[in-house]
């Protein structure tokens, strides 16, 4: 009896542990570029709103090139991924339903909700993101640090699988909006999200379903792709259709993004749509004002001679 009452004991206690393991609100992890010069630290930590003390009382990790080669290497040249680790990321755990928010600081690339979609795909969950660059530069390989901070940050580990994953949607996107014209990086996103929470839900189980949802998504947000883009997001979903998604979490999530960015979208419809139709009466009304005189002119010279 003893020996069960010390084994349940014991079972409490470390279910108890694992609970409190978890970042608490306002815990700040730090990933910096490892190829920073002095001078390029001073200014992404000012643009991190850190100080060096400040940054002394924070977990820090750093990010290296072969790091960025590793992951970034199955979809960028090497030329574009470059020789040195510059672009860093400061991670600070919000309340819980907080969601992921992020802020860009010199990153010319990659949106914010690039990586807000992409930082979802890898599990980051309820954290302020900010994305910060000594100059101005693309932000591809922020990820690879935002996700090493989350990492220390909940002190568990995000799979290569989940990371690599990421990365391809957050590629995907900026291809795909580099390729389209006259397509905004909020419509692609949306639309991403709009897939991606229909994968997690698992309403896609065939490329079919894919496809279908695909096209759903470009009526409901006024995106016309391609054939070759079609099958670059076919090809994305299928890998995150196999990885398994955190559905609740993720859903609820690409719901409120796609759902921002699609009002937006038929806001600026419904306000295009207003001032032509109100230019539209506006001549009709000077028309007809017009007219008016000229008929009166018409009636006043037959009167008068």
């Amino acid at each position: 009896m003893k020996k069960w009452i010390s084994l349940m004991v014991a079972l409490f206690l470390a279910g108890l542990f694992s609970m409190n393991v978890r970042a608490k609100e306002g815990q700040t992890v730090v990933a910096l570029g490892a190829d920073l010069t002095a001078a390029q630290r001073e200014t992404v930590l000012g643009l991190l709103g850190m100080t060096e003390e400040q940054l002394a009382g924070c977990q820090v990790v750093y990010i290296t090139n072969g790091q960025e080669r590793q992951y970034l290497g199955a979809y960028l040249d090497a030329s574009l991924i470059g020789s040195k680790s510059l672009s860093s990321v400061m991670l600070r755990k919000g309340a819980a339903g907080s969601g992921v928010n992020v802020t860009t600081r010199n990153i010319n690339y990659c949106t914010t909700g690039m990586y807000r979609n992409a930082l979802l795909t890898a599990g980051v969950q309820d954290t302020e993101v900010v994305v910060a660059a000594p100059s101005q530069m693309s932000g591809t390989a922020a990820l690879i640090g935002a996700v090493k901070a989350y990492e220390k940050l909940e002190e568990q580990e995000i799979s290569d699988e989940s990371l690599s994953n990421a990365l391809d949607e957050l590629i995907t996107t900026g291809e795909l909006t580099e390729a389209m014209k006259n397509v905004s990086n909020e419509e692609i996103e949306s639309l991403i999200a709009y897939i991606k929470e229909k994968v997690a839900a698992g309403e896609l189980e065939t490329e079919a379903d894919i496809r279908a949802a695909i096209a759903e998504g470009e009526q409901r947000f006024g995106v016309t792709l391609d054939q070759e883009a079609v099958n670059q997001l076919v090809g994305l979903m299928n890998k995150l259709e196999k990885m398994g998604l955190d559905s609740s979490y993720l859903i609820s999530q690409a719901e409120k993004l796609y759902n921002k960015y699609g009002s937006e979208i038929v806001n600026y419809a419904d306000e295009a749509i207003s001032e032509a139709v109100s230019e539209a009466a506006a001549r009709a009304k000077e028309g007809l004002w017009e007219s008016m005189k000229s008929a009166f002119r018409g009636f006043l010279n037959k009167l008068f001679g």
